[in-house]
């Protein structure tokens, strides 16, 4: 085998080691969302947690970057001053929000009595689902 043959063989089997990692990585790697079901789920668990174990509660369950971004404190007060957050929470639905140029499934609940919104982004922290944003 010529010098140039060996040297298109190594070029050709390097770049399909490459075009496989890359695919592996892509099909392995965690997606950015939830599907909807269980996103919902998560959600959920979080507004029953605001609902009937206090905004405490409800923060411990949040992402860090959601805990970096609003202290327990502010949290707790924010709650206090939208008491409708403790009302019962109807699923109205999921869509997609872009984020940083990233598509997110955002979804949103609506109080029982007061009829106002909330909307939630989740992230994926240490395997798992959880409260990333939260907007009212």
């Amino acid at each position: 085998m010529s010098r140039t043959t060996a040297g298109i063989l190594a070029t050709v089997a390097l770049a399909a080691l490459l075009g496989c990692g890359s695919l592996a990585w892509w099909w392995l790697s965690p997606s950015v969302n939830p599907g909807v079901d269980e996103g919902r789920a998560v959600a959920e668990s979080f507004l029953s947690k605001l609902r009937d174990g206090g905004p405490k509660e409800a923060w411990e369950s949040t992402t860090a970057e959601f805990k970096s971004a609003e202290g327990r404190e502010k949290f707790v007060a924010r709650v206090k001053a939208n008491a409708w957050l403790r009302e019962p929470m109807e699923y109205s639905s999921s869509q997609e929000v872009k984020v940083t140029d990233v598509d997110r499934l955002e979804f949103v609940f609506t109080a029982a009595k007061s009829g106002k919104p909330v909307r939630m982004l989740l992230g994926r922290e240490q395997g798992q689902w959880k409260v990333d944003r939260l907007s009212l």
